[in-house]
């Protein structure tokens, strides 16, 4: 009796610990009759279906899993399979029970809570199908849906139309107000865009200030130029911005199915050239592609990567424009301009190959090389000019460079040239971007002039230069052409002289080609002087013949 009582309270034990298993699993067990009748039913995941065990005795199954699925099962086949039961889903496991004899009496089963997987497999794939900025697909997922849809295309004899945006002044935007303002800024234009689409067009953002749309369906061009001038008008009004608001517009190129590409590659890749060929035209209008973009596209491309060899091939160049003190009227100093002398091509000019190289970061190198061959030239010079001074202009993207305030140092030291030997130029709208700040005040603090460089064009204001690292300016010449006659002009540059004046800044007048404009700059009061009137831009070699003490005066006699 004594061992029959240990084992009846061992049973006991074992009932517990499996009720208790069952009762706190995430899941639950069960049997079913061939009817598809629950025949026993426990487990955790019951309070969380809602589900109350002794409810379910006797019931169809069809409260937990579909009855057919147990069809199968009655057949004697093992079922795997998953079902959502309101917010839940549930992933079955279910085998035949057989009797004595072998014979499908019914089922067992185990159903599994994965609710929590299924919302961490749907976040995997939104974060590797959508754009976390935005929220809306990116370049993954419109590859798939162009797919899809040229695959309908092709089976409907039919067309649809992709169209490339581009913000045309988000670049700006981004470097003078920083990357919270334009990220603001593209949020605002998705939600935009898609108020602006047409039920089934899809939009997704691949990267950047670029937005990417398919319109799957479309009869002729004309829908597609329809859309792309609707979207144009959305982005030229003003993009709300914390407390201000700002135009960013939009140029917008766009390709047809299958006239312009029989694959997603092609397609995409015909809208983006035509968009290029938008904002070549001036931005804030639509392109639509023609055979004639690609060759551009690849000639674009050609130059890019001949461009990063062109230091390496010796094909860079620096001429060099003097500057002339308006006291003296004696060269104190030059511009240092670079130019590109293509081994094939020829001469690229400055306005094709500088935009290349900001955009493929190939400006970086540019900039170094010119440092140090103007360095170099200005240190030959000061040998027997010791106030001769240099100027060089820097990019914004070398600007944020970490280290090029010690490149700029090291450069110097090198060459054993002091800070006022050089004087750095840069645009009014990278003074603007806070990120550039430190770096120019660290040049600054090693006696370099820092110049803004065609001021009066960007974007700035005159009380926005007193907190500025910046000792000298240029008035830009777009001032200067008609200042011997247009009053408008003569305000305007007698305005930006006054106010350079009060707060110590050095100010040189770029484009003076004329004596009269000469007369008119000197009776302001500006420092110094350069354009045309005094020389032509020319080689390092020829600068130095010209400032030898006779040569010197002669030159400048041409502009007394």
């Amino acid at each position: 009796m004594s061992e029959r009582a240990r084992f009846e309270a061992r049973m006991r034990d074992n009932e517990q610990r499996l009720r208790l298993v069952t009762q706190n699993v995430d899941a639950v067990l069960w049997t079913a009759d061939r009817e598809a009748r629950f025949t026993s039913i426990s487990g955790g995941a019951l309070d969380q279906l809602g589900l109350r065990a002794e409810q379910l005795i006797d019931q169809s199954s069809g409260a937990l899993i579909a009855e057919h699925v147990l069809q199968d099962v009655a057949r004697g086949i093992t079922v795997r399979a998953e079902t959502a039961r309101g917010e839940r889903w549930l992933r079955h496991h279910v085998e035949p029970l057989r009797d004595g004899e072998g014979e499908v009496v019914g089922a067992v089963g185990v159903s599994l809570d994965i609710t929590e997987l299924k919302r961490t497999q749907q976040e995997l794939f939104e974060s590797a199908h959508r754009d976390r900025l935005t929220g809306l697909p990116n370049r993954l997922s419109l590859d798939q849906r162009i797919d899809e849809t040229i695959a309908d295309a092709r089976r409907d004899d039919r067309r649809f139309a992709v169209l490339f945006v581009d913000l045309d002044r988000f670049k700006t935007i981004n470097d003078t107000l920083g990357h919270r303002t334009g990220d603001q800024v593209l949020r605002e234009v998705a939600v935009r865009l898609q108020e602006t689409l047409r039920s089934g067009d899809v939009i997704a953002r691949p990267g950047g200030d670029e937005f990417i749309i398919l319109l799957p369906r479309v009869v002729h061009a004309g829908e597609a130029e329809s859309v792309a001038l609707r979207l144009v008008r959305a982005l030229a009004l003003p993009v709300p911005a914390g407390d201000q608001d700002l135009f960013v517009n939009a140029s917008v190129g766009a390709a047809i199915f299958p006239d312009h590409g029989r694959d997603a590659e092609a397609i995409v890749a015909h809208a983006d050239a035509a968009m290029y060929r938008a904002k070549a035209l001036g931005g804030n209008r639509f392109a639509l592609y023609d055979h004639f973009m690609e060759a551009a596209a690849g000639e674009r491309l050609v130059l890019e990567n001949d461009l990063r060899h062109a230091i390496f091939r010796d094909e860079l160049e620096l001429l060099y424009q003097p500057v002339v003190d308006l006291g003296t009227r004696r060269i104190v100093g030059c511009e240092a301009l670079v130019r590109w002398n293509h081994r094939v091509r020829g001469v690229v000019a400055p306005g094709v190959f500088i935009p290349i190289a900001e955009e493929s970061g190939a400006i970086v190198a540019v900039d170094r090389w010119v440092l140090r061959e103007a360095c170099v030239t200005a240190a030959r010079v000061r040998a027997y000019q010791p106030d001769f001074r240099v100027a060089v202009n820097f990019s914004p993207r070398d600007l944020r460079e970490p280290d090029l305030p010690d490149v700029v140092a090291a450069m110097l030291a090198e060459h054993g040239l002091p800070g006022e030997a050089l004087s750095v130029e840069v645009t009014e709208h990278v003074l603007l971007d806070d990120t550039v700040l430190p770096a120019l005040r660290r040049i600054c603090a090693l006696g370099v002039q820092v110049a803004i460089d065609d001021f009066g064009v960007g974007y700035s204001s005159l009380a926005y230069l007193k907190r500025l690292p910046i000792t000298a300016l240029k008035i830009d010449r777009a001032f200067i052409r008609d200042v011997a006659d247009d009053a408008y002009d003569q305000a305007i540059v007698g305005s930006i002289v006054s106010v350079a004046k009060t707060l110590g800044l050095h100010v040189t007048a770029e484009g003076i080609e004329t004596p009269e404009q000469l007369a008119f700059v000197a009776s302001l009061g500006c420092d110094e002087v350069q354009g045309f009137h005094f020389g032509a831009p020319m080689t390092a070699r020829a600068l130095e013949e010209a400032l030898a003490p006779r040569a010197e005066r002669r030159l400048v006699e041409r502009g007394a």
